[in-house]
């Protein structure tokens, strides 16, 4: 199994007995996304966050993986999230063969009342993403040698989120 990560450390990898896979984050706007996307080679990555974009990756099967969709600045209201993610947006991914990402290495930038919101809504995100069926990713996407973590750890991390075993073993797997 592979992680993702934006930089990669050969010795740090062996250390931790790991399998790395350098990707680039796409980040658009919405004027242009279109040509961004055409213009990516290999594993198309969208970061999420801003829900035009969140609804353009989805909606475009081009798309491989949308990227940490709860990273958004709107306040949450004291039922709902805002996780970025809906049944419709959901639907949509399912169809068009689009995954949702967890970036690890953002939640362990975080600090505080920013990290406690980012983990309810990717605790929400999961939840909708398994009722609908579609498929999941956690990629440590680190940039240095101390933000990657063992594929054990990412593990625990998704169980930890709600995700049950037979989620967990398609969890590093991204199909083209």
């Amino acid at each position: 199994m592979k992680q993702l990560v934006l930089k990669q450390n050969l010795e740090f990898e062996k250390k931790l007995n790991i399998e790395t896979e350098v990707v680039e984050i796409i980040e658009v706007q919405t004027n242009n996304f279109r040509s961004a996307v055409q213009k990516s080679k290999g594993l198309v990555i969208i970061k999420g966050g801003n829900e035009k974009i969140n609804r353009l990756a989805v909606e475009n099967k081009q798309v491989d993986i949308l990227l940490s969709p709860e990273d958004n600045n709107r306040k949450d209201s004291f039922f709902i999230k805002k996780s970025g993610i809906n049944q419709v947006m959901c639907r949509l991914a399912k169809s068009n063969g689009v995954s949702i990402g967890i970036n690890f290495s953002d939640l362990l930038n975080s600090n505080g009342k920013e990290r406690t919101i980012r983990l309810g809504r990717i605790i929400q995100n999961v939840k909708i993403c398994k009722k609908f069926g579609v498929n999941m990713v956690i990629g440590t996407f680190a940039n240095n040698k101390y933000e990657l973590r063992s594929n054990d750890c990412l593990k625990s991390f998704a169980k930890v989120i709600g995700m049950n075993n037979s989620d967990v073993k398609k969890l590093f797997i991204v199909e083209n």
